[in-house]
């Protein structure tokens, strides 16, 4: 399943490509609201202004590139505004030992990293800027994922970032290392989730998915590609690539996303067709205004692949033929699902957004909202509070027995090459 960006630009006139330079060249100038600062000619510009924290214990580190610019004596000498001073506190790809490639993307790699000061393990997404410089509409969807991730700081069930940097040739993000790996992994392996397995970790989404649409973000690409497991069996939401923060301006003057309409703050809407197209809801394929249902369409997808295997709406002929059946064709129940999983799906994956389960309004007569989709029947018995601490066991076992052990993740990136 691939993800589904703007679709493809004609080739550029000479202005189209003196505007595109033009927009590659705000993005650089906008890196210090991403904390990855260039600095004049060096190649080691780096900066993440935060101390870098791994687990419980943190770095500082102060070394940089052996390619970074010295400072004169006369520039040591002076002293900026002590509102205008930075932390002595430089990171930089030499900070890393480069393990194993465990996943990969539109422009670089994912890669499992070890921390020289800490020896603690982290995930670093590498972006390539020479892929990104040919696709300068991506650089928002960039930005967009480094501010929403600082925004969000701490959540059991969202990735953590815990710094990021560049080089004059590549950006990178330091996140938290999950050896389960891809819940769809798991799901390819077993088939299918007994129902409280699969209420297990729907119930840990929907927290994420909360608080997440309570920042006025949403994920937009909520797939089980994007879900990861940890040593704890617990999961986390990742890759915010194309995710939407409703409370940020739209970054770049000639980006679809610039077109978003924003009304109130329960009723924001989105215009961007973007995400993976199995996963897409109805007002999304449809081109309409959509907000937070919209990811709530998708988890409804999630939680029906759980129990049935694949996802809802699948097809051989094309995308047209995809939405076709998105827009129009009946939903059929997994076999052998319980009265409360199909009323679960019925919910999520109703094709009135206003209606929709996780989005719909409160009445005299009904609870709406998250609250409405907790209180689901297919969630009985369920402690949210203990849930959310972590309280309770996982259904699944994330076995591994040591920190070079990824079985867990796709062979076919474990054994790519390191870049250098």
């Amino acid at each position: 399943m691939s993800t589904l960006m703007e679709e493809e630009a004609p080739t550029r006139t000479t202005e189209q490509q003196q505007q595109h330079d033009a927009d590659f060249e705000e993005f650089t100038a906008s890196a210090q609201s991403l904390d990855i600062h260039p600095k004049g000619e060096a190649e080691g510009s780096i900066t993440d202004l935060k101390e870098l924290t791994m687990g419980n214990s943190s770095v500082s580190p102060t070394s940089a590139d052996d390619t970074k610019a010295e400072a004169t004596p006369e520039e040591s000498q002076e002293e900026e505004p002590a509102e205008n001073q930075k932390p002595n506190a430089y990171v930089t790809p030499k900070d890393f030992e480069l393990l194993k490639v465990i996943g990969m993307g539109a422009f670089g790699k994912v890669l499992q990293v070890r921390s020289k000061s800490t020896s603690q393990i982290a995930a670093m997404k590498v972006i390539s800027k020479r892929l990104l410089r040919r696709k300068i509409s991506y650089v928002a969807n960039i930005h967009a994922e480094r501010n929403i991730l600082s925004k969000i700081n701490q959540h059991p069930f969202i990735v953590t970032m815990h710094c990021s940097f560049q080089t004059r040739e590549k950006l990178f993000i330091v996140m938290d290392f999950l050896a389960g790996g891809e819940l769809f992994l798991r799901l390819g392996r077993e088939g299918v989730f007994l129902e409280r397995t699969a209420a297990f970790y729907i119930a840990e989404i929907i927290l994420a998915l909360e608080h997440l649409h309570s920042l006025g973000i949403l994920h937009r690409d909520l797939k089980p590609e994007n879900i990861l497991l940890g040593i704890d069996g617990h999961l986390c939401i990742t890759d915010f690539g194309l995710a939407k923060d409703f409370n940020e301006p739209a970054w770049g003057s000639g980006t679809a996303e610039s077109t978003d309409k924003k009304e109130n703050s329960d009723d924001e809407r989105a215009n961007t067709i973007c995400g993976t197209q199995e996963y897409m809801a109805p007002e999304m394929v449809a081109r309409k205004g959509y907000g937070k249902a919209a990811d709530f369409w998708s988890l409804g997808c999630i939680a029906y692949e759980m129990l049935k295997g694949t996802p809802p709406f699948e097809s051989k002929k094309g995308s047209k033929d995809l939405f076709r059946k998105i827009m129009n064709e009946r939903v059929r129940m997994p076999d052998g699902s319980s009265a409360a999983a199909c009323q679960l799906l019925k919910g999520l994956l109703n094709r009135d957004a206003q209606a929709r389960l996780g989005a719909a309004k409160s009445t005299m007569f009904r609870v709406g909202g998250v609250a409405g989709l907790k209180q689901c029947q297919f969630f009985d018995g369920l402690d949210w509070q203990k849930l959310y601490k972590k309280e309770i066991d996982p259904p699944v076992d994330v076995t591994v027995d040591n920190e070079n052990d990824l079985r867990h993740f796709h062979d076919e990136f474990v054994q790519m090459s390191l870049p250098r």
